[in-house]
């Protein structure tokens, strides 16, 4: 058995027609609707105008014919009828309570209007009385129960004016219709216009073209603010693949180096008979460079998880005096294999506060503070903790000469470094990944350069709020008196 069709079965067509010619389709449905409800109207209203004065026409010939009987006697009753003006379609008898005829208009006299049963019920009060569609009656007591007097209309004429109505609806309201319907598919096709410009623009942008923009409509409406979203959207794309070009362009340029040091040293290695110290040597700079390379690719995949909001935190709630002593439990040895010393101090925080992050990450963040710090700076490394209204920012100092004044604004931006570390390895993706994992906690990454010399780059986290202390309350008893 075939299922019946459901609406969303008889709409289905429609959603395939182009959206102008949805709209003109809504629009004509609305006002084929509106226009049916109005000629609706319309028709009973002028109908029932019509009926309310055929009836008080009825009433008044009925009350002026019953005003002369009382002024003629029974016998004289046709002849005042007769002077009453009639024609085919008004006409008027007066009756006994048999049925007999008394008087009558000229066109009327036989046969009576009305049954023997009809009469005893008009004789009780007036009455309309409709005979078809063809004539309407009006049915009125004689005082004295000298009979009815009976005043009817034939309805031909009240029926050719609502034919007449009818015809100039049905012949006016169409082309009304279709003018309107003309009408809103030409504003449709206007107001999406700018839309369609819009998608004529998009199809031309791609990668290669990504600086072009959608051409926005003079109007401060929908389309405008749709135009201008989506150009606000295409701006981002344009720096997010300006970036990705660039960090490309900056790991091949970075990856290139390592790869071809460790391809010389191979080759030197194998072409030239050396004794084992220098083999020694080679693999070890080969293997050297093949941990660059694989810290390279490590922190390039760090970054690119990141950006795909796939990085993972484990956070969880760490007290901030456990954290930084971890940290520098952990971070001293290297330190001191330096050459330098690691301080930790935690006096800026109030006792118990806490943090939400993940202690790994942390530290693989403050690791590469600490890389810098150990490359670029000099002297003691101070590693310490401060409380703010709603995070807890851990900074490391040091000394030195800091970071340049344009460096400093950048220090952050991938592949980015200042000239001293062009010389010394430097990847310039340390910051990078420290202000990553700072933002993965909800968090960022600053620096600045210390008045005394040195830099202090710090991380900012969130913290864990923690109850205000309450004052317990000390009842006094009251002193007799």
């Amino acid at each position: 058995m075939t299922p019946p069709y459901t609406f969303s079965d008889l709409v289905r067509p429609l959603r395939r027609l182009p959206i102008r010619w949805r709209l003109t389709l809504a629009f004509a449905g609305v006002m084929a609707i509106l226009l049916a409800a109005l000629i609706a109207f319309l028709y009973f209203h002028f109908r029932s105008d019509l009926d309310y004065n055929i009836n008080q026409s009825l009433r008044a010939r009925a009350q002026e014919v019953a005003g002369l009987t009382r002024e003629q006697d029974a016998a004289d009753t046709r002849g005042a009828l007769h002077t009453l003006p009639s024609n085919g379609d008004n006409f008027v008898q007066v009756l006994d309570e048999t049925g007999r005829v008394l008087g009558a208009s000229a066109a009327f006299s036989q046969p009576a209007l009305l049954s023997v049963a009809e009469i005893s019920a008009a004789a009780k009060s007036p009455r309309l009385i409709q005979r078809g569609n063809r004539s309407r009656l009006y049915a009125l007591p004689l005082p004295a129960a000298r009979g009815v007097v009976v005043a009817g209309v034939s309805l031909s004429e009240r029926d050719a004016a609502l034919d007449k109505l009818d015809d100039a609806l049905f012949i006016g309201v169409p082309p009304a219709l279709l003018l309107a319907s003309l009408a809103a598919f030409a504003l449709a096709t206007a107001a999406l216009r700018p839309v369609d410009q819009m998608r004529q623009r998009a199809a031309t942008i791609s990668s290669q073209e990504i600086s072009t923009r959608l051409p926005l409509p003079d109007s401060d409406d929908e389309i405008h603010r749709l135009g201008s979203t989506l150009n606000e959207m295409l701006d981002r794309l344009e720096d997010g693949l300006v970036r990705e070009r660039l960090f490309v362009a900056n790991a091949s340029h970075e990856l290139r180096m390592p790869i071809a040091v460790l391809k010389a040293e191979l080759e030197v290695s194998l072409r030239e008979r050396r004794g084992e110290r220098h083999l020694r040597a080679a693999i070890a700079s080969a293997i050297e460079e093949t941990d660059r390379i694989t810290r390279l690719a490590e922190d390039m995949l760090l970054l690119a998880r990141a950006e795909d909001g796939t990085l993972p935190i484990d956070a969880q709630q760490v007290p901030v005096e456990e954290l930084c002593a971890e940290l520098g439990a952990t971070l001293t040895p290297p330190i001191e294999r330096a050459g330098r010393s690691l301080s930790v101090s935690t006096e800026s925080v109030r006792e118990g506060a806490v943090v939400l992050v993940d202690p790994d990450r942390i530290h693989q963040a403050v690791a590469n503070l600490v890389d810098n710090a150990l490359q670029y700076g000099v002297g003691p490394i101070t590693l310490s903790a401060r409380q703010t209204a709603m995070s807890i920012e851990i900074h490391l100092l040091d000394c030195g000469d800091g970071f340049s004044p344009e460096f400093l604004s950048q220090a952050f931006d991938r592949f980015t470094r200042a000239d001293p570390a062009r010389s010394r390895g430097g990847v310039g993706l340390g910051l990078a990944i420290v202000r990553t994992i700072a933002q993965a906690h909800g968090g960022d990454a600053a620096a600045a350069n210390l008045p005394a010399g040195g830099a202090d780059v710090w991380l900012r986290l969130p913290a864990v709020p923690t109850p205000s202390p309450v004052t317990p309350e000390v009842a006094f008893a009251s002193e007799p008196t």
